[in-house]
């Protein structure tokens, strides 16, 4: 420990002699002035734990030096003994009302002196303790701060509510000035709806909270809350980590997981759909040959059979097409109630996986009722794509794969998917749903880890049972839906007339051959077919607007789409914008499917069943 230092503040130079001495035979390092100006000005650079002050000095009084010396920041840390010749009985009141620790009266005893000063001597050694321990607390406050400060994770400190530190992870995660969250009250970081949580935030447990971001956007977060002493009073530090980013991250990884799946399943589902496209090719070319000769009443049995075959294979690759757009749906594209039909998902994950389901072994279906779940059928569909294609190959090249469908009996959807493979080792069980584990060589040991966490997303459950050599059985389990009021009806245009043989129907898209082909397949009626929006919008706006029975409108083209056209028609004629009927081969994103929802519109998926167009257009023609 160092030496304690120790000031004598006396007029008189033989009491300054003879305080010098004894403080020094303590060991004591000691300096000495004749005033209290001098012994302010010497204190602002060598402060001292002992202070030895005369009561009477010219100038400013001993009583007045120790009312100042106790009145800054850290005036409570030296011993202040003062010394005079004074003895009245209140004067050791007033002594001790200044704030001096001790009196020591004139004459000096020799011996009284000795005891004052050890006594002295020990409350200096423990302020010296104190002034070291507070220094060493305030450079490891400092050095937490900077730590904190530099910390990638967001990090605040409140104090009953109000905000007495943030780190720049949570400025710039806010977007916001130093000064507009420090001393402003936690809730107003805050989403309105979250505040009951704050005083509930459990302490050293992860919770989830919504905060404001500067631009009134909301971001989540997962955060930690401790007790902790903060700037010498207990406060509570929330750390915080960002679950937006992580959010987006973990929703890439799905998607890369679903994009490697369907890739896996890449030259199934090409050889799936060549074999369809081979024979509609053939007959399509033979049913061009046969029509070249003349026509024969055999020779047309045979096209219309060639025909018929090629529709068969049209209708195949349609079906293909659609169980692949399962996958496609991304999960932000979805907005409002959701309601997956389990038992349509399974059948498109059927279908895309079945060239390598078959050639392993059979397949079983069982399936019994179940209710919708509140879940993207994209994700629904990866998680049956995987369970499917690990029954697959655990098969080897024979067994059975069975997959059943049910309700519990507390209205949970259950779906099992259940293989007699290889099975999976008793000490693998309790890794299979952790991420990057996995026993194929080429495996990345994502899937089932993220099948595990979207069934959990959905507040469902996912389970594993298997035995090594005789196979596993995985086990989904998911909440129904809540029941929603059904849809109002979509309001219809007005009837025109009782019957009518040709419909005036528009037809809008882009694309030529489907203009084209919709004119010969609705040849009994007029047809009018353009192929660009602006055009559409500027005969359907005009003076010389036709009177229209149906418009089959594509959503997406180039330029002006099929939503600004049916915009521009309802704001000028929203009778005529009732007999919109909207077409479109799936590929479209959010706001166009935000639209067709707003909408009400009836909606064609290309490729369409000429069957089901002649028919709408003879239903509108008869409204």
């Amino acid at each position: 420990m160092a030496a304690l230092r120790a000031l004598v503040v006396d007029d008189s130079s033989s009491m300054r002699r003879l305080l010098e001495e004894e403080l020094r035979e303590l060991d004591f390092d000691v300096e000495s002035v004749g005033s209290a100006e001098e012994a302010l000005a010497l204190l602002a650079h060598r402060p001292a734990e002992l202070l030895l002050v005369d009561w009477t000095l010219p100038g400013m009084s001993g009583l007045e030096l120790t009312r100042l010396i106790r009145a800054r920041p850290d005036g409570d840390v030296p011993v202040i003994l003062v010394v005079t010749g004074r003895r009245e009985p209140d004067d050791l009141g007033a002594v001790l009302d200044a704030g001096a620790s001790d009196y020591l009266a004139k004459p000096v005893d020799p011996e009284q002196l000795q005891r004052r000063l050890l006594i002295a001597r020990r409350h200096a050694e423990r302020t010296q303790r104190a002034r070291a321990d507070r220094r060493a607390l305030e450079e490891a406050e400092r050095a937490f701060e900077q730590l904190v400060d530099a910390a990638p994770d967001a990090i605040l400190v409140h104090r009953r509510g109000e905000v007495v530190y943030a780190n720049r992870a949570l400025l710039r995660f806010l977007d916001r000035a130093t000064e507009s969250v420090v001393g402003a009250r936690l809730a107003s970081l805050v989403l309105p709806d979250d505040h009951g949580l704050l005083g509930e935030l459990p302490l050293e447990d992860d919770a989830t909270l919504r905060l404001l971001h500067r631009d009134g956007t909301v971001r989540t977060i997962e955060v930690a809350a401790v007790a902790m002493r903060f700037r010498g009073e207990p406060s509570v530090a929330l750390l915080m980590r960002d679950l937006t980013q992580r959010r987006a991250t973990q929703s890439r990884l799905m998607a890369a997981d679903r994009l490697a799946s369907v890739g896996t399943l890449a030259a199934a589902i090409a050889h799936e759909l060549n074999n369809p496209l081979a024979y509609v090719l053939s007959n399509i070319g033979l049913s061009r040959e046969e029509l070249e000769r003349a026509p024969t009443d055999a020779r047309l049995r045979l096209v219309r059979a060639q025909l018929d075959e090629a529709a068969e294979g049209g209708r195949r690759m349609r079906d293909i097409l659609r169980d692949l757009r399962t996958f496609t749906v991304r999960e932000e594209d979805v907005e409002g109630p959701r309601a997956a039909d389990l038992q349509g998902v399974l059948r498109s994950s059927i279908h895309l996986c079945w060239n390598a389901i078959r050639h392993q072994g059979t397949l079983e279906r069982r399936f019994g009722e179940v209710p919708p779940v509140d879940i993207t059928e994209s994700r629904m569909g990866q998680v049956f794509l995987n369970l499917l294609m690990n029954a697959a190959e655990a098969l080897e090249g024979g067994g059975e794969i069975e997959v059943r469908t049910e309700t519990d009996a507390e209205g949970w959807a259950l779906v099992t998917v259940r293989d007699t493979g290889k099975g999976i080792a008793p000490e693998d069980m309790a890794q299979i749903f952790e991420p990057f584990f996995s026993r194929k060589a080429e495996g990345t040991g994502l899937g089932l880890a993220i099948c595990h966490d979207i069934v959990l997303a959905a507040g469902g459950e996912l389970a594993a049972e298997s035995t090594p050599g005789r196979g596993s059985t995985f086990t989904v389990r998911l909440p129904p839906a809540e029941r929603r009021p059904a849809r109002p009806a979509v309001e219809v245009a007005p009837p025109r007339r009782e019957e009518k043989s040709k419909a005036r129907v528009l037809v809008i898209d882009d694309e030529e051959l489907v203009g084209r082909s919709l004119a010969r397949a609705l040849m009994k009626h007029e047809v009018e077919v353009l192929q660009a929006g602006a055009a559409a919008i500027e005969r359907l706006t005009g003076t010389a607007a036709p009177e229209l029975d149906i418009i089959l409108c594509d959503v997406m083209m180039p330029g002006t789409s099929g939503i600004d056209v049916y915009r521009a028609v309802l704001a000028h004629d929203p009778a005529l914008a009732k007999r919109f009927v909207f077409m479109t081969g799936g590929a479209f994103g959010s706001q166009a499917r935000r639209f067709l929802d707003a909408s009400e519109r009836p909606v064609l998926d290309k490729p369409f069943d000429l069957g089901q167009v002649r028919e709408l257009v003879e239903e509108y023609a008869r409204r």
